[in-house]
């Protein structure tokens, strides 16, 4: 009997490998003749505002709010000013989507399976796509497979069973995805378009939701600092003796608290003091040896959040960018796990794999000896996977387990540096679980003298467990000596110890992250802390991105040393003006998230949620619009500055630009610079930097910022007289010696090991000694890394002298890996790859 047949959408090319792989090996087992397309995340999205309404792609305060009666998506296409990378995406999820359409149009299937992510965002991209299908597919039934480990096992499992796409908890769980992305589109282009035009902001200035709240969380930060006076106070200290020359040091504690007392009155400090200075002192308490024995699990497992924090910290000062690169990389490489999760546990479907995935984790070479070498037993690993604390079931609420390892072994010294730290931290951190908990005696002594109560606390080690295997681990282990109640003590001491306080420290993006995450914390009220439990600000997927975007669109610094974000004077101004705005609030963040998690349980509709939102948007357009009458520039009268070098005329300064008096006019002079350039993340292009350019024809070299190419670079402005118009001139690299590393096989010229390439001392592009390019004829260059892979030394020496290197691992465009010899083609004058049969 012939089955019917089922086509997989499945989010991401590596859980279409899984359903394909499960098909393959179990297929005859399963109900329905299976088929899979893959997508690559979303591939449709909600209509850009001139899609609804020509009239809206012109910025107007009359046209706000922008308020559409319905939300529609559209397949995601190029649009002009993408930068090549997000083209790139959207043409291959236009492609993936024309497939999809095409396929489900055909006829020949029967059913239609969810095969996204087990999580809101993945049940949306799903059913958005099916809003945009033909309405005899969109009336096919419709399965759902909640696969979130990556197994096949698991997939089996669903493949063989499964669930109805329609059941009302899938489809509330995507609304409220949905809903998330509406919400963001009204506050954001509402919020930007009014504050932008309201403020005569140039150039437009981009505010929203989550990346405006974090904003305003770095600035409230930033006030306390400033703001901080430090004051004394003081601690009053009493050593009693023991006898032998030894002391007991204690300190005084609150009358119905243990919990140290301070001193804001040097005065009433120094009475205290007087009083009990004579003794004696008795011992009223005293756990020594009774204490309470706990227990101090070694951490969880990473998610991302935790694992960019850890990496971003001033120890490895990695930028959450790269962090995120490299999870990425790693896992289209099949090494790590899903590269944006909140989870920190793994499933018990992958902790059948336990024993390969720890054999991993010890093969890392920057482990200690220790770890390494540590003998791990099959009861040993039993017995983590019966750990709840470290292995349980998914929830709803991630959709993701942890980061770990696959259980695929790889070559650590073909990662790059942040791939590297990246399965360290996460090697660390599995062989850590197996190993027993730290145990420790919490233990206290309590002193009275006169009426005052004295305290002495420590944490005695019973069992070192998992940090014995760290380096110099800080236990802060201490022994209290033997006493019992009722024992006199002679008073040998006192001292009043002088103290200050001490300022909150600034956000970095480690803490921010964490902020982000735990934002519950940030307000008072029960009922919205609550609704932030679960959620935060962003998800584990978007964090990082509303990070970075503040970053890109200069509204702050990180600095890559300490990591510190600091706000620019763009970020300060918006933050300034928006002043009570409920796009500053925390709580406006926990609100929605309340309201989503109605929507999530079926008690709010996904229409009456855009309502709401319609109506928070027209709220926050409101408090904008009218509620100032400066600038986002303080205006300033412009005044004459120079002689124009380029056509005569008079440059002036005023608050948004240097310019000539004829710039815009007939005679057509093209000197303009504005004061705050994106380029320079907002920051203020400074007026000795024109005059130098006016009076030499070149400024100083400046730190600049390509938000487009999304990368940081250095140049510095030029005048071109002959053109009569503004130039730039990037800075030349460092010239770093070269290393004559051997004879070239092609024109017997020396070949020269740099930074980042071997190359013939003839080659044909090769920069002189003032850094500009110059012509050659050998081709003969090699680059260091090629396809992800290192080529080395040896690699080198064996082309340079047998023509070819040894066999080598590559990963191709598409992210799949081939083996192939690296050989010099002399007619193509190029490197290529001869591959193996």
């Amino acid at each position: 009997m012939t089955k019917p047949k089922a086509l997989i959408i499945a989010e991401k090319k590596s859980l279409a490998e899984v359903y394909r792989q499960a098909i393959h090996q179990y297929g005859q087992t399963f109900p329905f003749d299976y088929e899979v397309l893959q997508f690559q995340g979303n591939v449709v999205g909600l209509k850009e505002p001139d899609q609804i309404n020509p009239a809206w792609k012109k910025w107007s305060l009359k046209d706000l709010p922008l308020l559409p009666e319905k939300f529609e998506y559209v397949p995601i296409k190029p649009q002009k000013g993408d930068d090549r990378r997000t083209a790139q995406y959207k043409k291959r999820g236009y492609q993936y989507f024309q497939e999809a359409k095409k396929q489900l149009s055909s006829g020949r299937y029967a059913v239609v399976v969810n095969g996204c992510d087990p999580d809101r965002e993945g049940q949306s991209i799903f059913d958005k796509f099916m809003l945009l299908m033909p309405k005899k597919v969109q009336n096919l039934p419709q399965k759902r497979l909640w696969v979130g480990d990556m197994q096949v096992e698991t997939s089996v499992q669903y493949l063989r069973n499964p669930l109805d796409n329609k059941d009302p908890e899938y489809v509330n769980f995507g609304h409220e995805a949905m809903g998330r992305g509406i919400m963001d589109w009204l506050l954001g282009i509402n919020g930007s378009r009014a504050f932008t035009l309201e403020f005569k902001a140039r150039p437009a200035i981009h505010i929203g939701r989550g990346m405006t709240a974090i904003l305003a969380l770095v600035a409230q930060r930033n006030r306390e600092i400033a703001n901080f006076q430090s004051h004394p106070y003081w601690q009053l200290k009493l050593m009693a003796g023991l006898g032998n020359g030894q002391e007991l040091t204690t300190r005084l504690i609150q009358a119905k608290a243990e919990k140290l007392l301070n001193f804001t009155d040097f005065e009433a400090a120094q009475d205290v003091e007087k009083q009990v200075r004579t003794g004696p002192a008795v011992v009223t308490e005293s756990s020594q040896g009774k204490g309470k024995i706990e227990l101090r699990r070694s951490p969880k497992y990473f998610n991302t959040s935790d694992l960019i924090a850890y990496l971003s910290s001033p120890t490895y000062r990695c930028s959450g960018q790269s962090v995120t690169a490299a999870l990425q990389h790693l896992y289209e490489r099949k090494i790590t796990t899903y590269p944006r999760t909140a989870g920190r546990e793994m499933t018990p479907q992958r902790a059948e794999n336990l024993e390969q995935i720890l054999a991993v984790a010890q093969k890392v070479p920057a482990l200690n000896e220790r770890l390494r070498q540590l003998e791990i037993t099959p009861a040993m690993v039993t017995k983590l996977a019966q750990n709840r604390y470290y292995v349980k079931p998914l929830s709803q609420k991630t959709g993701h387990d942890c980061l770990t390892f696959t259980g695929k072994e790889f070559d650590y010294e073909k990662l790059n540096h942040v791939e590297q730290l990246v399965v360290s931290a996460i090697a660390f951190r599995l062989l850590l679980s197996v190993l027993p908990p730290e145990k420790h005696r919490q233990e206290k002594i309590i002193l009275k003298v006169q009426d005052y109560r004295f305290l002495a606390q420590a944490n005695s080690l019973v069992d070192s467990g998992w940090t014995a295997y760290i380096p110099n681990f800080k236990g802060n282990y201490q022994q209290l000596p033997s006493l019992v109640p009722g024992m006199v003590l002679p008073v040998t001491k006192t001292e009043l110890e002088e103290k200050q306080t001490t300022p909150p420290k600034p956000y970095t993006t480690a803490t921010l992250l964490k902020a982000m995450e735990n934002a519950g914390r940030l307000t008072s009220k029960d009922k919205l802390r609550q609704a932030l439990k679960d959620h935060g600000i962003g998800t584990a997927a978007t964090r990082q991105i509303l990070i970075d975007k503040n970053e890109q669109l200069g509204y702050w610094t990180i600095d890559k040393k300490s990591r510190i974000i600091k706000l620019t004077d763009s970020g300060n101004r918006i933050i300034e003006l928006l002043k009570d705005n409920p796009l500053v609030k925390v709580d406006l963040t926990a609100q929605w998230e309340e309201k989503l998690a109605e929507v999530s349980s079926g008690n709010l509709s996904l229409s009456d949620f855009s309502e709401i939102a319609k109506k928070e948007a027209s709220t926050i357009v409101a408090q904008i619009i009218g509620s100032q009458t400066e600038s986002f520039r303080q205006e300033e009268p412009a005044q004459v500055i120079a002689s124009c070098p380029l056509c005569g005329g008079q440059i002036q300064q005023n608050g948004h630009a240097y310019k000539c008096r004829n710039y815009g006019q007939e005679a057509g002079c093209n000197f303009y610079l504005g004061r705050y350039p994106s380029w320079l993340k907002g920051n203020e292009l400074q007026l000795r930097e024109v005059l130098s350019l006016i009076n030499t024809g070149k400024s100083s070299f400046l730190k600049m910022y390509s938000p487009k190419k999304r990368r940081n670079f250095q140049a510095r402005f030029t005048l071109n007289l002959a053109e009569k118009k503004i130039d730039f001139e990037f800075k030349p690299r460092k010239q770093i010696l070269a290393k004559e590393i051997g004879i070239c096989p092609l024109d017997g010229g020396k070949i020269l090991e740099s930074d980042k390439q071997y190359v013939c001392q003839n080659h044909r592009v090769q920069r002189d000694q003032s850094g500009h390019w110059q012509e050659s004829g050998c081709p003969f260059k090699v680059f260091k890394a090629m396809l992800g892979t290192k080529i080395t030394m040896a690699d080198m020496q064996a082309m340079l002298n047998q023509g070819q290197t040894e066999v080598k691992e590559f990963t191709g465009k598409k992210h799949q890996l081939f083996r192939a010899r690296l050989i010099f083609d002399e007619n193509q004058g190029r490197t290529t790859f001869r591959f193996e049969n």
